[in-house]
């Protein structure tokens, strides 16, 4: 009984040995691989790292992060081109508005024009001296609508910014205005 038991310890011995044989070395090449990986740079960038950085990125949410992360810009991104689309519609209506400011101011500088060819065939006809005053205001008109019609032609509505239209425009109608009592001063009527 003695040598089956002295067998069976071998056995258990050679089965114990047996087994640990293969336990060391898989534990050998766990450490030998953790030195190796730990070695390795990573980086969460995924376009400078390999295939370590890449298992860290996956499994740290760094990947996640950087999603998010370019969503959030390029939604900020659409977000300022539609704020910077609405703002040029807007200037564009602007500009509409002062295009149409200056074909009023055309037409109303055609009108005083008419006005005044009218008033200058009165006076002559009239021929007195007592004109020469009136004779001076419409000569002083005359002037004016020639240096209104200068103004216009050299508003460029494309070229120009919608603050320069805009203060043209209104020293334009300024101009106008003064015409205006200039002509009705000579006849002696108002608007």
């Amino acid at each position: 009984m003695i040598a089956l038991d002295t067998a069976e310890i071998d056995i258990a011995l050679f089965r114990q040995s047996a087994w640990r044989r293969p336990m060391r070395g898989l534990r050998m090449a766990t450490a030998g691989l953790a030195l190796v990986l730990g070695g390795c740079a990573t980086s969460p960038d995924p376009h400078q790292g390999g295939f370590v950085s890449g298992i860290v990125g996956l499994a740290g949410g760094g990947y996640q992060r950087r999603i998010d992360e370019r969503e959030g810009t390029y939604q900020g991104e659409r977000d300022a081109g539609q704020q910077l689309k609405a703002q040029a519609r807007e200037l564009e209506q602007e500009r509409a508005a002062v295009r149409s400011d200056l074909k009023r101011a055309n037409a109303r500088l055609a009108d005083l024009e008419q006005r005044l060819a009218r008033q200058r065939a009165a006076l002559k006809a009239q021929g007195a001296a007592a004109n020469r005053a009136e004779a001076q205001r419409l000569a002083k008109a005359q002037a004016r609508v020639a240096g209104t019609k200068g103004s216009l032609r050299s508003i460029r509505p494309e070229d120009q910014s919608v603050a320069e239209l805009k203060a043209r425009s209104q020293a334009v109608a300024r101009d106008l205005d003064e015409i205006d009592t200039l002509v009705a001063a000579v006849r002696g009527t108002g608007f």
